[in-house]
């Protein structure tokens, strides 16, 4: 217990962030590119791969119809809900949804709901802290309010 990792997370809807308490300072752990925020889009690759952050981001010019982001947005909300707001995207619901069923993006020939779309960035983000710690992360928790700390830090299990 005592060498056990815990992280906060900040899943947000543009960026999102892993970070750990070093004393009483919030450190936040660089994604595989070296930055410390992880674009939270998601992208099927040539082969469906799931492909998330900043290497997802040029698939939202190339292959738009393969990459989705600001999904966030969309949690909770029922197709009568969005469908203003999906004209400013260039990601599309699965067409068979029915009012009252919850949505799900289409990306390529996959469909996934936004909560599952998430849970692809947290993975990315428990990545990269396991890579920074060369050891497994099993726990988060919030980060507590100091003025560097991160608002709106998730809770989450693995």
């Amino acid at each position: 217990m005592a060498n056990e990792r815990i992280v906060g997370i900040d899943l947000g809807t543009t960026n999102s962030l892993v970070a750990f308490m070093q004393g009483d300072t919030p450190v936040v752990i660089p994604g595989e590119d070296g930055l410390n925020l992880v674009p939270s889009v998601v992208a099927l690759g040539p082969q469906d791969q799931i492909i998330v952050g900043s290497a997802a981001r040029k698939y939202l010019i190339e292959t738009s119809d393969r990459a989705v982001y600001s999904v966030k947005r969309l949690m909770g909300r029922g197709v009568e809900d969005v469908q203003e707001e999906l004209k400013l995207f260039p990601f599309r619901l699965a067409s068979d949804l029915q009012p009252g069923e919850v949505l799900r993006i289409q990306l390529g020939g996959q469909t996934y709901t936004p909560p599952e779309i998430s849970a692809f960035v947290l993975r990315q983000l428990k990545r990269n802290a396991e890579r920074f710690f060369g050891a497994p992360v099993t726990r988060s928790g919030k980060l507590p309010r100091t003025r560097a700390a991160l608002p709106g830090s998730t809770y989450c299990a693995w």
